[in-house]
């Protein structure tokens, strides 16, 4: 699967016309070769005077970040939880390749921007959509039930794949790992062609969307290159189009995450 239909993400060259915006869509376990590539293009950019713009949702406080560990991640540790799934599946972690550029972040604050929301701000979100939206107040309940009547999270499909890889052989790990490949790039290349029913995209990715966009249009600076997650790419430019109907596509390739990258087409929807 990951050879015939493999799983891509757009590298997007967005502009008015004036400004320059660089959307790298990117996910959070993929090949060595793919982070390597973006870090070198982020190195480059930086060289011809781009701001960084990075995802990344920021702690606050004790008791909000404890509502977003219950709330959203289920009280895992994404952290670990991803660079456990990258070992388990023969892949990498993001977060391991990012560091290349900490020393420049260091000497060059501001060239480096968490644009992003804080759990203080997902939990205001969260509670505003709680009051104001019945279908996503609904869903919410319900999910919240669920986890109760379960006694945690319930595994998904991956995660079903990533304990049948912890407790088997070494010949069942090894296809275990060919499974949950073809699982990622299934389920990337679902969500790269549909639009979700889960209502909690309302506060992971429609909020977070405009936090995004506002900090681009806020932004003085001719050039931004944003390394992001790929399903926000779509909701951006929309924002960013509703801001200055000039803001346009203006050239796109994209990038294999769970194989070495060749020549590839796509769309974005």
């Amino acid at each position: 699967m990951t050879q015939v239909t493999p799983a891509m993400v757009p590298q997007a060259t967005l502009t008015n016309g004036v400004r320059t915006i660089v959307f790298q869509g990117m996910q959070h376990v993929g090949t060595e070769p793919f982070y390597k590539s973006v870090v070198y293009d982020l190195e480059s950019a930086l060289s011809d005077d781009y701001a960084l713009f990075y995802e990344g949702v920021r702690p606050a406080n004790p008791a909000d970040d404890a509502w977003f560990d219950r709330t959203v991640t289920g009280g895992a540790d994404l952290g670990t939880t991803y660079r456990d799934l990258a070992g388990l599946c023969g892949l990498r972690f993001q977060n391991d390749y990012f560091g290349l550029l900490a020393r420049d972040a260091r000497l060059h604050p501001a060239s480096h921007v968490v644009a992003d929301v804080s759990t203080a701000d997902l939990h205001a979100e969260y509670d505003r959509l709680m009051r104001t939206d019945a279908v996503f107040a609904d869903a919410m309940r319900e999910k919240e039930r669920a986890r109760a009547g379960a006694g945690s999270v319930k595994p998904d499909g991956l995660e079903r794949i990533v304990a049948f890889m912890r407790s088997g052989t070494d010949g069942q790990r090894e296809i275990g790992g060919v499974l949950c490949r073809g699982f990622m790039t299934l389920v990337m290349r679902k969500d790269a062609s549909a639009d979700s029913e889960d209502q909690s995209e309302k506060l992971i990715l429609d909020y977070r969307n405009r936090v995004l966009a506002r900090a681009l249009l806020d932004d003085p600076r001719p050039r931004i290159y944003v390394t992001y997650g790929a399903k926000h790419l779509p909701g951006v430019l929309r924002l960013l189009q509703r801001n200055d109907p000039r803001w346009r596509i203006a050239s796109v390739k994209w990038l294999r995450t769970i194989d070495r990258p060749d020549d590839l087409t796509g769309t974005i929807r």
